[in-house]
């Protein structure tokens, strides 16, 4: 294992909760359900939300 490799970020669905195997991917593998990501921190964002819970970032809506 390379020393300079970086831990990998473990992130959970905001819709089930359960860890997501692959989070760089559209969608939770469990629940199935397409995860949006906040465009400053890349954290998964539910899509009805309009400020990040992780670092308050802004959340545009799809345009109508």
């Amino acid at each position: 294992m390379p020393e300079h490799e970086e831990p990998r970020t473990r992130q959970f669905c905001p819709y089930c909760d359960e860890e997501m195997l692959a989070p760089d991917g559209a969608g939770c593998q469990t629940c199935g359900i397409t995860v949006f990501y906040c465009p400053r921190c890349r954290s998964p964002v539910p899509r009805d939300l309009k400020k990040c819970p992780e670092c308050g970032a802004e959340i545009k809506g799809e345009a109508a």
